[in-house]
Order: C-alpha cells, then structure tokens, then sequence
C-alpha cells in the first residue's frame, strides 16, 4: 500500500483579475437599471449624501454661477491623496475601460421641455394580496375568522389559485380546522371571480356559474370534464365525446375564451410604470437625430456649502473624514450617470442612423442588429450594450418601442438583409387575414412568404408562429 502524506506549505502565485469593487457594481447598476429605477436611486442618494444636492434649472445669476465653477473646480483638483483621485479605481470612465467598456469625453446635449424637470412617479396599484385584504376589512369579521381568512389570502399562489392541498393547508393552521374551511369559503367569494380555486379548470367554473351557466351547459361541461382537450383545442373530438357538432363547441370555446384561468394575473405587477422614453429619435431634413430625454432627472451638484466645513478650523477630524467620503461618494455617483447617460445617447445616435429604414418606411424597413455589432461600432463591450438598453425606451416617428425592439436576427440566407422581426410581422399578417375556415399551414405560409421576398424554410416558419404564441393551423380553424 503507498504511503499518503498530507503536507502543508505555503505559496505565493500572482495572478491577474479583475476585482469588481463597490464603485464597479454602483457604476454597472446606474447603467442597466430602468429610468424610473434611477428617479429612485437619485432620491435615495440626495436623502443619505449632504454633500450631494439638486441643482434647479432656474438658477442662473451670478452668485449661483461662480458657486458652481467653484464646486466643479473642487470635483476636480480637491484631494489630500493626489495618487487616489488619479487611480483608475476612483474614475468611472477609467473603471469601465478596466470592464473592457468605452468610455468618451463628451456628453451630449439633453431634451428639456419647460415642464418641472423631474417628472413624478406614477401612482402604485394594489397587489392581489393588499387588493383581496381590502375586501376582507369591509366584511368586518369576527377577529378569528378574519385570522384564517387573511392565513387563506397568503396561501395563495401569485395566480390567485390555491395550488397546495387543502389538508396540507390546514395541517400548518393552528385554530380550528372548521375555521379554515369556513374561510376558504369566503375567499372564494372574494373578486375577482375565481380566486381561491384549486387550478385554472376550477377558476373558470366559477366564474361560468356566476354568469349563470348551469352545470349541465355546453360551457360547463367542456371545462369540467374537456379541459386537456379545451386546451389542446381538440374541438372535434369535444364535439365528439358531447353529442353537437364542432361549430356548436366553437361557439362554446370563443364564449369561455373571454374568462380568465388565472384571476389573479392582473396583478402580476405592483406599480402602474408609465412608459417614458429614454432617447427621441426625430427627423431633420434627410437624416435622423437622436437626443437624450433626461427632463425628469434633477441636475446634481455638489454641495459647496457643506463642503466648506473643511474650510472650518473647529471641524474636527472626524466631521472633515466624514465630509471627504461623502465628497467622494456624491463624485462617484455624478459621474457614474453621466456615464449612463452618454453610453444611452450613443446607442440612440447609432439606432438614428442604422434603423433610418424603419423611421422612415415602417416594420419592413427594419434592418438585422445585434448586440456584437452595436458594441463593435461604438467600441463597447457586448456586455455593456445589454445592460444600456435594459428597460430602456425610443420614441421615434414609428412610435415608442423598447430598445431591444431594435434587435432582431437576420433571415438565414438573405445575406443579412432582411430581420426576423420583419419576417414575422408579414407572418402575422398573412395569419391575420386568412380565411379561418381554411387556415393556411405552415407550407402554405412558406410560399406565402417567398412570394414577398422572403424565402424561408418550413421549420423557419414554424419556429417564429410559436415564439408569437400562434396556433397551428389544425387549432386555428373555425367551424
């Protein structure tokens, strides 16, 4: 047998990487959150950070001019560490060449129109929870029932559906399991009709029997006792097993088509987000401009007045280490959305130029792009263009689309000219007009489609109908 020895020592290896410190992750986040995520992230900063402050528009007299050259003066030069303040760690711009990112010197103008400059936050909707406890408030139960129906409430899934076993339910429930049932009763009583149902068939029970379907209607038993092929749209053989014939089922399926299997999705998102665009794309005589619309960020500054307790010989040296990280922090943060905000302004100026096509003409103006390609033009990593455009709006003369929008594959052998967005918007055209008794297949869409100029393969065809959620043509047929 070989003799095992377990032998400790020590080695030194230097190796290289890139250590993603604090200021890295707060630069990175600035860039890739949503702009209505940043209003908040800039309230926080002004409410944590004395040294940071909002600069209003209307400040133009001269008082307030030399106050500004003076703190920006101080941004630039102030520092008792020359060697720190010049490090790469302590730039924004230098930190994101460290990423492999491209960074430049300029800052392009902004949109400023003559409303208030930082536009306020839309107001919040309720969730399905706070909206279903408010129904349970108004019934003004007894305290314990309220208990159990509140513990129901919370059991529920974010569909509104109760997806866990009922003895399960009541095997964490601590009162009276009498009490429980009771409860689960008048959840079920709750809006939106459904809620409370133990899956999507049983939610649609409810709500055919609140609209006075009885159990032994054509509706009700397809969802009772049809469901697998309800959702497969196996209408033959619904008709089939039921006795009618498939245009009376037809009719039946469009009629319960308007119900919701989910009650609770309509509450899948808690705030009411208004769409704002982040880049206005318009048109200048024969060519396109692209400008930054930042009108409801507030214009930061950095506070000249509580930076000059530095100034103060009774500022003690804990108050003026405070002042200095604080200093340096608001820095940092102003330079972190400048940032964002030229890296945003010049992907909108590379949208304004390569997408002319789609300004100018519509959907099948539409040219490929992909991330590569944007990073490779502006000198960018691919990594950087993914987080600029993350949530982030266009408002151009077609309209206001996400940034992603702009994205799209090419068409496989078209020598890269025509995008699979455009494909698939003449797709769903050709599917929109069809003759529903006779949809057209996926062969019949092939050559649908080459007849426009856009050679495709079945496979192709089929690939794009299921990312946009469109039946085959067997499904799609009316009776």
């Amino acid at each position: 047998m070989p003799d095992l020895r377990l032998n400790q020592n020590l080695r030194m290896v230097q190796t290289q990487k890139l250590a993603l410190t604090q200021k890295i992750r707060q630069a990175l986040e600035i860039l890739q959150v949503p702009s209505m995520d940043l209003e908040n992230l800039i309230r926080q900063e002004l409410q944590d950070n004395p040294l940071l402050e909002q600069q209003g528009p209307e400040i133009k007299g001269e008082d307030e001019k030399s106050d500004g050259d003076e703190t920006r003066e101080s941004e630039d030069s102030w520092d008792e560490e020359p060697s720190r303040s010049d490090s790469k760690e302590d730039d924004t711009l230098d930190i994101l060449k460290k990423l492999d990112e491209h960074s430049g010197d300029s800052y392009t103008g902004s949109y400023r129109g003559d409303e208030d400059p930082w536009m306020p936050e839309p107001p919040s909707e309720p969730t399905l929870y706070e909206y279903l406890l408010n129904q349970v408030w108004s019934l003004m139960l007894p305290s314990d029932l309220e208990e159990a129906v509140i513990y129901v409430v919370y059991s529920l899934n974010r569909h509104g559906l109760l997806s866990l076993p009922v003895q399960e339910l009541k095997s964490a429930w601590e009162g009276a399991p009498d009490l429980l049932s009771e409860a689960l009763g008048i959840v079920r009583t709750l809006e939106p009709t459904g809620i409370g149902s133990m899956s999507a068939g049983g939610a649609l029970e409810m709500q055919l029997i609140k609209l006075g379907y009885d159990h032994d209607s054509l509706e009700y038993r397809i969802v009772s006792e049809h469901f697998s092929e309800l959702a497969e749209r196996k209408i033959k053989a619904i008709a089939s097993a039921e006795g009618v014939s498939p245009h009376k089922v037809q009719e039946a399926i469009d009629r319960i088509s308007v119900l919701k299997p989910w009650p609770g999705n309509q509450f899948s998102s808690s705030t009411n987000a208004a769409v704002i665009p982040d880049i206005i794309i318009f048109k200048i005589d024969d060519h396109f401009e692209a400008i930054l619309n930042d009108n409801r960020f507030p214009h930061l500054m950095i506070s000249a007045r509580n930076r000059r307790i530095l100034e103060s010989p009774d500022t003690s040296p804990k108050e003026k280490e405070y002042v200095k990280n604080k200093f340096q922090k608001a820095s940092w943060f102003i330079k972190a959305i400048r940032q964002r905000q030229e890296t945003v302004t010049r992907i909108g100026e590379y949208f304004a130029d390569y997408q002319k096509d789609f300004f100018e003409h519509g959907i099948e103006g539409l040219r490929p792009l992909t991330l590569q390609m944007v990073a490779n033009a502006l000198g960018y990593n691919q990594s950087t263009i993914s987080r600029a455009i993350n949530g982030k709006y266009v408002q151009s003369p077609g309209g206001i689309h996400a940034m992603s929008f702009f994205f799209s594959r090419a068409l496989p052998g078209d020598g890269g000219e025509i995008s699979s967005r455009t494909v698939k918007d003449e797709l769903r055209k050709l599917i929109g007009s069809e003759d529903k008794t006779k949809p057209l297949s996926d062969a019949k869409l092939v050559q649908e489609l080459e007849a426009a100029g856009m050679g495709v393969k079945r496979r192709t065809v089929a690939n794009y109908r299921a990312e946009m959620n469109i039946l085959s043509a067997s499904k799609r047929k009316r009776y």
